[in-house]
């Protein structure tokens, strides 16, 4: 079924993600703020990959289908949208931005470039979905004040200005995203001599509220370990998400991991789950060992959903895997107040530090950077160690459900 002008106008926000199929690719994505989003899904290379279209309504329906038929003809070709779509900015800006004209804007363009490309064999530093939330902040906060602004004419107390009204807002964590992305502009700009020195090394931190990060909801005993995994297995929901759920308290990665987890993705023949790079903190591929309690929920799952890319394939017709959100939502709706999808992390780190296992190879099957010394030497993957590990875990949450 085909989107519709007045489907989209009355679409409303309801919390999460929602995504509106047209056909082709095409989509409308709605943030659970209720901005609206085009974009075109496509594939290359043998990768899945989005291509954001523009926002609803500056970009109309019939622009955004003439702007996917666009990509579609530079997808056919072998060429991806988003590489067209940065050269042509690099292009134009090339041909129009003179260091001493530069306007703040034109800086955030260029440097976004860079960012965005790799070189070589190696990976950009920012990946779409990175880039996109950096324009949304951005777009919203920083534009207005500085965007049109010549760089040569903006001063710390600017940037200062900037970031207090983001405070003010009440939002935090965009402040501090924002003054992070001011860091590395401004010494982008230096290196390449459009200014005469690095301003926001001189932002004072003074200025600004401390952000307290809040952890995600979790239990720690194993009294209220038990009880959550008595809830666990009566929960109300699709067979998917339930499987979702419980395949993540027993891998505990991250929910997105579990949640969007690919098929092929998931070797039988060796009982491990390969995740590709997905982040700055995380550069190479990652294995997970499946216990044989998780290769039964995978076994069962596969003549369920093995037609499609995703093993928690989503059932209402989306073209995609469940979301997190769903996860959360399931929680919620059964009165599982006391813990989060990313709680079962910190869970099972508590329990199984507890239990005496070896610290190292609990922080990497968590998928975390060790620090220090420890983690410059400590490079190996230890996996027959996280195979054991894996197994004692589902083990012990067996015999918690018994008891």
């Amino acid at each position: 079924m085909k989107l519709t002008d007045t489907a989209i106008r009355k679409a409303k926000a309801t919390g999460k993600i929602q995504k509106m199929p047209d056909g082709n690719g095409l989509r409308l994505e709605i943030t659970s703020a209720g901005s609206k989003f085009f974009k075109y899904r496509f594939k290359i290379q043998g990768k899945d990959s989005d291509f954001v279209i523009g926002e609803y309504p500056i970009i109309s329906l019939a622009e955004a289908r003439v702007l996917r038929d666009e990509a579609r003809v530079l997808v056919k070709q072998g060429v991806n949208p988003n590489d067209h779509r940065r050269k042509q900015k690099a292009e134009d800006q090339a041909e129009r931005v003179k260091p001493d004209l530069m306007t703040f804007k034109q800086l955030y363009d260029e440097f976004s470039q860079f960012k965005t490309t790799s070189f070589g064999d190696r990976e950009p530093d920012w990946q779409e979905d990175t880039l996109h939330k950096h324009d949304l902040r951005f777009n919203k906060h920083v534009f207005p004040v500085l965007g049109d602004k010549p760089l040569i004419h903006i001063t710390e107390d600017d940037l200062e200005d900037c970031l207090l009204q983001v405070q003010n807002h009440g939002t935090l964590v965009n402040r501090n995203k924002i003054k992070t992305v001011f860091n590395l502009l401004f010494k982008y700009a230096k290196g390449k001599r459009y200014v005469d020195r690095d301003i926001a090394k001189y932002v004072s931190d003074a200025l600004f509220v401390k952000h307290e990060s809040k952890h995600y909801k979790h239990v720690t005993t194993e009294s209220d370990l038990k009880s959550l995994l008595v809830k666990l297995s009566s929960i109300k929901a699709t067979y998917e998400v339930r499987s979702c759920l419980e395949l993540a308290m027993l891998t505990f990665a991250r929910p997105n991991e579990v949640a969007g987890l690919k098929w092929s993705e998931v070797n039988f023949a060796e009982n491990y789950i390969e995740k590709a790079a997905w982040s700055m903190k995380q550069r190479r591929s990652f294995i997970i060992p499946l216990s044989t309690q998780s290769l039964n929920i995978l076994e069962l799952l596969h003549p369920v959903t093995s037609h499609t890319d995703y093993v928690f394939y989503s059932s209402y017709g989306t073209g995609r895997s469940i979301s997190t959100a769903s996860l959360t939502n399931a929680l919620r709706r059964n009165g599982i107040g006391e813990v989060n999808p990313h709680g079962f992390r910190h869970t099972a780190s508590t329990a199984l530090n507890e239990l005496g296992f070896n610290a190292d190879e609990i922080e990497l099957q968590l998928s975390h950077v060790i620090q220090g010394v420890r983690g410059v030497y400590n490079k190996a993957e230890k996996l027959k160690q996280r195979f054991a590990l894996m197994q004692a875990w589902a083990d012990y949450l067996d015999t918690l459900k018994v008891k």
